[in-house]
């Protein structure tokens, strides 16, 4: 099943919702960002029951570890293009890669996670998912969402 996007917004910011309901220990006492996302993804696989919903999913197809050509370099720590993207919404072992989200607590946004969203939604590129997004949460304030399809920035049409 394929969603437009405004339905898989709604489906994010309701994922969203709950855990700020549920979990918003997590968000208060800057738990790291990685028990966010899991327990973020858990909603997300509630609303996309149809998909896979992973987090931290290193591998392409069956046994090939998930690389993404251009990501090396994009930091100093970043020293190959292994790629391990917060959560997915994906049907394994296929090319069905519907939504990518990365994730980051506090103030500064990663330039290499911006960098990764743009690579896995280019249309020629190796991933080609539909949609990516990267959520900013400051503690239990709402979170900032940027949106990116076909390797950009997503600005919709006005």
């Amino acid at each position: 099943m394929k969603y437009e996007l405004d339905e898989i917004k709604k489906k994010v910011n309701i994922a969203i919702d709950f855990l700020f309901k549920n979990d918003s220990f997590l968000l208060r006492y800057q738990v790291n960002e990685r028990s966010i996302s899991h327990k973020l993804a858990e909603y997300l696989q509630i609303l996309f029951p149809e998909w896979h919903v992973d987090c931290e999913y290193n591998r392409k197809m069956f046994n090939t570890t998930k690389m993404l050509k251009g990501i090396k370099g994009c930091s100093k720590q970043k020293k190959t293009d292994k790629i391990y993207p917060d959560i997915i919404v994906h049907r394994r072992a296929t090319k069905d890669n519907l939504l990518v989200i990365e994730t980051k607590k506090g103030e500064k946004d990663d330039p290499c996670d911006i960098r990764k969203l743009e690579l896995f939604t280019e249309k020629r590129g190796e991933y080609v998912y539909e949609w990516g997004l990267f959520i900013k949460f400051l503690k239990t304030e709402k979170p900032s969402l940027t949106w990116f399809k076909d390797g950009k920035k997503y600005e919709p049409a006005v």
